[in-house]
Formats: structure tokens, C-alpha cells, sequence
């Protein structure tokens, strides 16, 4: 029996530069790229679509990376409500992976960007112009890797910590 799910494809498939069109095709691309990264993962977006991050692909991919004690990912959110509303995956991964994933929510100074981008250590980006477009730019360019690392990281500095305390007793 062969599994044909995202998570089983192929890296060589799933990380061919160029052109990645549709959220299936994103979908494997984020899994892709967060299987390939060795410490550092960041991930900046004004909202995220859950029909690429709240899905068993990705979280069983951020888990894997998360395995890994020396590995963080960086989650840097302008609409924090709509990624608690529509990805609850993400969210229990969050809480539940705390010392490897964060998630923090935009300056106010720097709202109103339209892209996002995930960014695997030095190495590799997956660059989407319009969130609410389903096509994005994959790259191996260290150099627009390590510009966006640049701009992320600043952001990151600047962003607040978003809690997610679960409420009850």
C-alpha cells in the first residue's frame, strides 16, 4: 500500500523552486519546508488559511520539527482571532509545544501587510504576495531568505505574546 498523503510526498516533489499555485499545493509546500528545517522556523502572515495550516499535515510537520530540543518556531500573527477561531490545530500545538513554538501578534505600527512567508532557517523561503490569493513563490535564494529574516526578525521584536491560557477550572 503506498501513502499518498502531503506528509509522505517527497521532498524533491514538494520543494521544486518556483510557482506554487492552489492551497493543496501550498499546503504541501509549508509541510515540505517545515520537515526541512534544523532550527529555526518563522512564519509571518496578516491571517492564516485553514485549509493549509489547520490540517493534519502541517501539525504532524511542526511536531516533527518540534522534536527536536535546540528547534523554535516563530509564529508572527496580525489577526490573532482568526487563527484561534479557524485553526485550532495550530493552537493546542502552541500550547502544548510552548517551549518550541511561539506565537505573537503584530506591532500596530506595522499592520496592513499583505504577505506571508515562511521562512526554514537560512536556506529556504515560501514567499505568498496576497494571503488572500492562493499562489506564493517558492526559493532557495539565501539572499531573499536572509532579507525577509531581516524584516521578521524586527517584527518580532516588536510583536506582543499572545496568550493562550485555556479557561475553566
Amino acid at each position: 500500500m503506498t501513502d499518498k498523503t502531503p506528509s509522505a510526498e517527497t521532498s524533491e516533489t514538494a520543494l521544486a523552486e518556483g510557482a506554487v499555485r492552489g492551497p493543496e499545493e501550498i499546503r504541501r509546500a509549508v509541510v515540505a519546508l517545515v520537515r526541512l528545517g534544523h532550527r529555526v522556523v518563522r512564519l509571518s502572515a496578516p491571517h492564516l488559511d485553514p485549509a493549509v495550516f489547520n490540517t493534519a499535515a502541517v501539525a504532524d510537520a511542526i511536531v516533527a520539527f518540534a522534536k527536536h530540543p535546540q528547534n523554535r518556531m516563530r509564529v508572527l500573527i496580525e489577526d490573532v482571532t482568526q487563527v484561534r477561531r479557524d485553526n485550532d490545530r495550530l493552537i493546542v500545538l502552541v500550547r502544548r509545544l510552548a517551549d518550541a513554538v511561539e506565537l505573537r501578534e503584530i506591532d500596530d505600527s506595522l499592520r496592513g501587510a499583505r504577505d506571508l512567508y515562511l521562512l526554514i532557517d537560512r536556506s529556504a523561503c515560501l514567499v505568498q504576495e496576497d494571503v488572500d490569493r492562493n499562489d506564493a513563490v517558492m526559493s532557495r535564494a539565501a539572499s531573499e531568505t536572509a532579507l525577509r529574516i531581516g524584516r521578521f526578525d524586527a517584527a518580532w521584536d516588536q510583536a506582543s505574546p499572545v496568550a493562550l491560557r485555556t479557561l475553566g477550572l
